[in-house]
């Protein structure tokens, strides 16, 4: 639910809306929705981020490093990003070199994703929201950027995400989400997550995870041949202390695939670049009437208590607290 809603937003929107009792989401039409848009080749590196928290914070930091480096000519890279959710209006989904796209860009790619979604057949299946930003997203990304970091919206092989190969990809933690869409176990859900990886996949980043999802990992970075690349973390027990966490991942993946492609940056350059992010509800602080209120998305018995500990840590108390759960978490 974003603040501000825009009348464009009904093109991505639309057929999850229309759908149907027992119908599902449609990866096959999603893939010649995107073909019609010009999203294939991709023709550009692409990082993919997974996981079950924390991707848009490892999103958002992945593309700012990223934002630092510089090709062979010494020119910085462009870089796009699709991330997810938006707070303030669905332009932040998709952002080329930090800036969200413009209102007026957003109704043509929004008109565009409704040609391309009446010129393929109808199926069973529907388009999802999060699959249409997608595909839309990176259809005009690749075109104007250099490297394109993309994150899932639910699940790997059976989001929209998996449609576009990664040079790179990194893994957030992961737990039991949407059991009944990616798998009951965090490791039949680290499967469906790290099904995104490709034999030409380099990388896979991952902080710490359950033994289970561990075994996945190794499991398919000796199927792919990607190499596997540890961030260590600690025990976070504060919001700031678990963003800061997914923030480094994202670095780490980011210079695996910088490395990868010999793009060059100082550490000077990527920490002044990364000192301008800016997550609005992922632990973001905000002054009202008086009060200091943090707002944060946590979807987890470990991210919920590490708001309140860092709340009250703070601000000497935690006066009120107000959780809002979706109908699709497990409360």
């Amino acid at each position: 639910m974003t603040a501000r809603h825009l009348d464009p937003d009904a093109a991505f929107f639309a057929e999850w809306a229309a759908r149907r009792p027992g119908q599902r989401r449609d990866l096959d039409r999603a893939e010649k929705i995107a073909a019609e848009l010009g999203a294939f080749p991709v023709g550009v590196p692409v990082l993919t981020v997974v996981g079950s928290k924390g991707k848009g914070t490892a999103a958002v930091n992945a593309a700012a490093a990223l934002a630092a480096h510089r090709r062979a000519d010494g020119q910085h890279l462009r870089v796009g990003l699709v991330t997810s959710p938006a707070h303030r209006t669905n332009t932040e989904r998709i952002r080329l070199d930090g800036l969200s796209i413009a209102e007026a860009t957003y109704a043509q790619i929004a008109a565009g994703l409704t040609a391309a979604r009446h010129a393929v057949d109808v199926t069973d299946g529907y388009l999802s929201p999060t699959g249409a930003f997608t595909v839309a997203g990176v259809a005009w990304l690749h075109r104007r950027c250099d490297v394109l970091v993309v994150e899932e919206g639910l699940g790997g092989a059976s989001d929209e995400v998996s449609l576009f190969a990664p040079d790179v990809v990194a893994l957030t933690e992961v737990f039991v989400e949407h059991a009944a869409l990616l798998g009951d176990s965090p490791g039949a859900i680290a499967a469906d997550l790290l099904a995104v990886v490709r034999a030409g996949t380099s990388a896979v980043v991952t902080g710490p995870q359950s033994p289970s999802v561990t075994t996945v990992v190794r499991h398919v970075a000796r199927r792919t041949g990607a190499q596997v690349h540890q961030v260590p973390s600690g025990h976070p027990r504060r919001s700031d202390e678990l963003a800061q966490a997914n923030r480094a991942l994202g670095v780490q993946a980011a210079a695996e695939l910088a490395r990868r492609h010999r793009w060059t940056a100082t550490d000077a350059d990527i920490e002044a670049v990364l000192a301008t992010v800016r997550t609005p509800g992922r632990g973001s602080w905000h002054r009202w009437r008086g009060a200091d209120i943090m707002v944060d998305g946590a979807i987890s018995p470990t991210g919920v208590r590490a708001a309140a500990v860092q709340h009250t840590e703070t601000t000497g108390r935690l006066a009120h607290a107000v959780l809002c759960l979706p109908d699709d978490k497990d409360v």
